[in-house]
C-alpha cells in the first residue's frame, strides 16, 4: 500500500470514529421515531451504522491496496480475507436487522397518536397491549413520549386496566394541553369498572376526564 493509499484509509477511519461519536450522543438515553415506527433498542441502530460503515470500509480500502499489489499469492490472500470479513459482517447486519424488525412488528400492534405541543416538540402517545405473565389476562397500556425531531423521550405511563374504555388513544378520548416545561393530558375514562369506586368527593359528580401531568425536561 503506497502513502495514498494510506492516508486515505486514516482519513477514513478517523471520520468513520468522528461519525460514531456523533451517532452515539445523539442517541444516548432516547429512543428514535421514524416512519411510525419506535425503535427501542438505539444501540442496534448504532450497531447497524458501525456494521453498514466497517463494511465500506473494509471493502473500499483493501480495493485500493488491490491496484497496488503486482503479487498474485498476496492478491488471492487478501481477496480471501476481504470475504471472511464481509461474510462475517453480513451475518451481523442480518442479526442486528432481525432485532430491529421486532420493533417495527411492536409499533405496528400499537396504536400511536401524536399531538403538536409547539417548541419544536410534539406529545406521542402510544397505546399497546400488554399481557400478564400468570394468568395470561390482557390489558392496554399508553406509554407518553416527547418527541423531537427523531428522539424520543419517555415521559409517563398510563394504564387502562380498570377502567371501561380500553382504547382511549384509539378511539380519541383524550385532549392535550402544555404549561410551560410541563404538559397535561385529560384522559376521558367514563365510568369505573371491575367493582371499583370513586372517591367519596367525587361520589355525585364523578369526572369527566382524569388529568395526568407530565415534565417535558
Amino acid at each position: 500500500m503506497d502513502k495514498k493509499a494510506g492516508w486515505g484509509t486514516a482519513v477514513a477511519v478517523v471520520a468513520f470514529l468522528a461519525a460514531m461519536t456523533v451517532v452515539f450522543f445523539y442517541l444516548k438515553d432516547r429512543e428514535l421515531y421514524i416512519g411510525h415506527v419506535i425503535l427501542h433498542n438505539t444501540r442496534a441502530v448504532a450497531g447497524l451504522l458501525l456494521e453498514i460503515s466497517v463494511l465500506i470500509i473494509t471493502i473500499v480500502t483493501n480495493a485500493i491496496s488491490l491496484k497496488h499489489i503486482s503479487d498474485e499469492k498476496e492478491r488471492k490472500k487478501m481477496k480471501i480475507s476481504v470475504i471472511a470479513v464481509s461474510v462475517i459482517l453480513v451475518f451481523m447486519l442480518g442479526f442486528t436487522c432481525w432485532i430491529l424488525i421486532d420493533d417495527v412488528e411492536d409499533s405496528r400492534k400499537a396504536t400511536i397518536a401524536e399531538t403538536d405541543i409547539g417548541e419544536g416538540q410534539s406529545l406521542l402517545l402510544v397505546e399497546k397491549e400488554e399481557h400478564f405473565s400468570t394468568s395470561g389476562d390482557s390489558f392496554y397500556e399508553i406509554t407518553v413520549y416527547c418527541r423531537e425531531g427523531l428522539r424520543l423521550k419517555k415521559i409517563g405511563r398510563q394504564t387502562e386496566y380498570y377502567f371501561l374504555h380500553d382504547n382511549m388513544v384509539r378511539n380519541g378520548q383524550y385532549r392535550v394541553e402544555r404549561d410551560g416545561d410541563t404538559v397535561k393530558v385529560f384522559y376521558d375514562y367514563g365510568e369505573l369498572t371491575n367493582g371499583l369506586k370513586w372517591k367519596e368527593e367525587y361520589s355525585d359528580a364523578p369526572p369527566e376526564y382524569i388529568e395526568k401531568e407530565y415534565s417535558l425536561k
